[in-house]
């Protein structure tokens, strides 16, 4: 059996040119793609997975599986869809493409979720059970409204238009922070999302502990599944474009930020709209005088539709048509 460095040595070249073709594909998809390098790509891709199959087998707990596996990943797109989601098909990427994008992210998407929520669980048991961790984590204004048993929530309702538009600008800043500090390594990214989790467990903890719980669940609920889930995702962005800065692979760093980048530009673009319609509902829905139930049973509902849509939208047939065509001529579904 050769050793890893022969493989590597090997095979390198035919990778690092299915990377130039990739890097060719990202920016328009295949139209600008003559048949021979159609072909080629196919090629590639098969001799790719090929060798994935010898580095599972020979070498499971070394980096050039997971090279392989992420460069399959980002090839796999283009062999076997109709048509490619781009930035030119807008429409494309948020029915197909976004969503294959965020299950291909799962591992940032789970990282940045537990960056959020967990210091989240730690702040809400905190203040739910001791009034030191209230004063601790709470700003005393908002201390003090929650003592006193009243909600800070209500919004006039003549004021609604340019709250939303507020609320829809705050949440876009915070993604774009969370998204931002991806340059520090993800550092800047993991704070974001730490704080934020602090300050949303700290609060329902507080208000639990004082009565309010179900009143501010009930606020959160009809817009909290999109506005949350948009900031995970864009966290998850920011630890993609962070990661490759830590752990290149075989690539360059600058190739590897490169492509890490590509990728977390394209999350942070599919959770904007979740912010615009979380902010419209936050503005309009959560403050309306809808029984708290009625707000958590809306907030359910758009939490079934928005994973239902991410983890179920652009799966292929279980007979998929490829595009490109076999080695000797015939289609690669064929």
């Amino acid at each position: 059996m050769a050793s890893v460095d022969e493989f590597v040595a090997r095979r390198q070249a035919d990778w690092t040119e299915l990377e130039a073709l990739l890097g060719r594909a990202a920016g328009r998809g295949l139209r600008g793609f003559a048949g021979p390098e159609l072909e080629r790509l196919g090629r590639l891709y098969r001799h790719a997975s090929a060798d994935l199959a010898v580095a599972q087998r020979d070498f499971p707990g070394d980096r050039v599986r997971t090279y392989l596996d992420q460069l399959l990943a980002r090839a796999h797109p283009y062999v076997y869809q109709r048509e490619v989601a781009n930035w030119h098909g807008f429409l494309g990427f948020f029915t197909v493409g976004f969503p294959r994008l965020y299950r291909a992210n799962a591992r940032y998407v789970l990282a940045s979720a537990a960056l959020l929520f967990l210091p989240a669980l730690v702040a809400y048991v905190a203040t739910l059970t001791s009034t030191v961790g209230q004063e601790a984590l709470v700003s005393p204004e908002l201390l003090a409204t929650i003592r006193a048993g009243r909600m800070w929530t209500d919004i006039p309702e003549q004021a609604r238009p340019a709250v939303s538009t507020f609320l829809m600008t705050h949440n876009l800043q915070v993604s774009i922070m969370a998204f931002a500090g991806g340059v520090l390594a993800g550092l800047g990214t993991v704070y974001v999302l730490v704080q934020n989790g602090v300050l949303l467990g700290a609060v329902l903890g507080a208000c639990q502990a004082h009565g309010l719980g179900l009143p501010l669940v009930g606020f959160i609920s009809a817009h909290g599944y999109l506005e949350l889930s948009a900031v995970v995702i864009a966290g998850a962005a920011g630890l993609r474009l962070g990661y490759p800065l830590l752990a290149p692979g075989l690539q360059t760093r600058r190739a590897a930020l490169a492509e890490g980048g590509r990728a977390a530009v394209r999350l942070l673009l599919g959770a904007a709209p979740l912010l615009v319609l979380a902010g419209s509902l936050e503005a309009f829905v959560s403050p309306s005088s809808l029984p708290s139930e009625a707000k958590i049973g809306l907030g359910a509902l758009t939490g079934v539709a928005l994973y239902s849509y991410l983890l179920l939208a652009g799966r292929r047939a279980p007979t998929p048509a490829p595009v490109l065509p076999r080695e000797g001529g015939g289609p690669v579904g064929g």
